[in-house]
């Protein structure tokens, strides 16, 4: 009725978003918006407060300053104008913006900016009041505390946080966020993709408008996507952004008793105490099936974890046994006034985790030979278990390079932050496969894998024939070559 009365029509994407927004909830929820350039986003989103404003006594609108939050408040204030309803606008040349209005005789909704330029997540805190509704406008420059901020601050009322922004120049946990809405999630959210095109008022033509085609032309495939089609690309900062998919390398993995166990430990303590336990049918598949993180914690509590766990054997003097291979990063030898981990680990379980020292640099590309097989971009090395949370996370937002002031990447080499069930990983990798493909002595015990190469055709050859060592079966398979002298008398690698 209000939007009848505004004359306003929505967009195919914006209804549904209306739609979910609007709907009755026990909780509280979250709907995100990824608009493209001039998608009629900050319009929309005056239209919802405006429409919600009678079941409403508090919304906040806030952003990352002032300046941000004040196209979605001049598009409510005109909606209200329009209505009759507008009272008490206050609109100073700098600070807060305010207004209010009265539905019926006593029903008072109140309307505020925010600013986060100077106390950040706390200046919601700060506050002290449970509004109904929260507009996050630009969201994607804010930080993700600003965010968990604004959730928690609707949860007394059982309200929703509307975060609405654009992809350019958007931080990683906002376009993770959008994965994580569209499908089952925590937050009892949905995202929602409202693309340039979709703005019939601009773009008569709709995708196919003169417009939007010249975009495209000028725009190229990638930024064009991410600033008129409004749809997620990997932010340049995130070290892992172009090789992780969380669909292709992320799946269900169940322990199977015939497989050798695999642990890899960073033993953090503020940063996380990592731990995974791996299974590896062959090097062209590696398993994480289970996943240690948590902050603050040591090395006996990942120990009593691991324990009990129904896959691990344990005799009856408490020694784990079915334990094939087993990786520490260096740091684990360190004496800090007492024994190191290895020696803990060692003294408590049996287990003797092995150490060396490997390079940010080589374990982050040694981890990206994984992510993605040499034979087929779609095709990956790894598989991930969706319970190993940690590895997930440093993986798809946490692990980054640093950044200027305009959010860019300056140099690469990573923060070394967010990274201990990756680094765990990488060190496992690089121990059980070599540094590279092709840099495993198939003579030594130092690494794992279960196929031998029996026969190699010709100097160059790209087929070659492998042993299983377990089933004494002959395989088939494209090898690839040694890079260096030492290597090619060691003899061809599997991939």
């Amino acid at each position: 009725m209000t939007l009848t009365r505004l004359g306003v029509s929505l967009f195919p994407n914006q209804e549904a978003a209306s739609h979910y927004l609007c709907g009755t909830r026990s909780v509280p929820s979250v709907v995100q918006i990824i608009g493209g350039e001039r998608a009629g986003k900050s319009d929309w989103a005056g239209n919802e407060m405006t429409c919600l404003m009678p079941w409403c006594k508090l919304i906040y609108i806030a952003g990352a300053g002032y300046e941000n939050t004040h196209p979605e408040y001049e598009y409510l204030e005109d909606n209200l104008r329009r209505l009759g309803a507008l009272e008490k606008p206050l609109k100073p040349k700098m600070g807060a913006w305010s207004l209010e209005t009265h539905w019926g005789e006593r029903e008072i909704t109140r309307v505020e900016t925010i600013s986060f330029s100077k106390q950040g997540s706390d200046a919601l805190i700060a506050t002290g009041k449970a509004p109904d509704l929260i507009v996050l406008c630009e969201a994607g420059l804010l930080e993700e505390a600003e965010f968990i901020a604004a959730y928690t601050r609707v949860a007394e009322r059982r309200g929703a946080v509307l975060a609405i922004g654009t992809l350019k120049r958007s931080k990683p946990w906002y376009v993770a966020l959008y994965r994580q809405l569209q499908q089952a999630n925590d937050y009892n959210g949905k995202s929602f993709s409202f693309p340039s095109w979709q703005n019939t008022v601009i773009y008569p033509g709709g995708e196919h408008d003169p417009a939007i085609n010249a975009l495209r032309n000028a725009l190229g495939p990638t930024r064009f996507i991410e600033r008129i089609g409004a749809e997620p690309v990997p932010s340049p900062l995130l070290v892992f952004g172009q090789e992780f998919d969380y669909n292709l390398h992320v799946k269900k993995c169940y322990y199977e008793p015939e497989l050798p166990i695999g642990l890899a430990c960073d033993p953090g303590y503020a940063g996380a105490y990592a731990l995974l336990v791996i299974q590896t049918p062959s090097s062209s598949e590696v398993r994480v099936i289970d996943e240690f993180y948590e902050q603050y914690a040591t090395w006996d509590k990942c120990v009593d974890w691991l324990r009990s766990r129904p896959y691990i054997k344990q005799t009856e003097q408490g020694w784990l046994q079915n334990i094939n291979r087993a990786v520490m990063d260096i740091a684990g030898t360190a004496h800090h006034g007492d024994r190191s981990q290895v020696e803990q680990w060692r003294g408590e379980t049996g287990i003797k985790f092995r150490t060396n020292p490997v390079p940010i640099s080589l374990g982050i590309s040694r981890l990206r030979d994984f992510l993605r097989s040499p034979f087929a971009w779609d095709m990956s090395r790894l598989q991930i278990d969706p319970k190993c949370e940690g590895l997930i996370w440093e993986l798809q937002e946490g692990e980054q390079y640093p950044k200027d002031a305009e959010g860019n990447p300056i140099r690469e080499y990573p923060l070394d932050a967010n990274n201990h069930s990756r680094k765990a990983l990488s060190y496992f990798l690089i121990d059980a496969y070599g540094r590279g493909d092709g840099d495993v002595d198939w003579s030594s015990s130092t690494g794992y894998d279960r196929f031998k190469p029996v026969m190699q055709h010709g100097d160059k050859a790209t087929i070659g024939i492998m042993l299983d060592r377990e089933t004494g079966a002959m395989k088939i398979g494209t090898v690839i070559r040694p890079q260096n002298k030492v290597m090619r008398r060691k003899g061809l690698r599997f991939s």
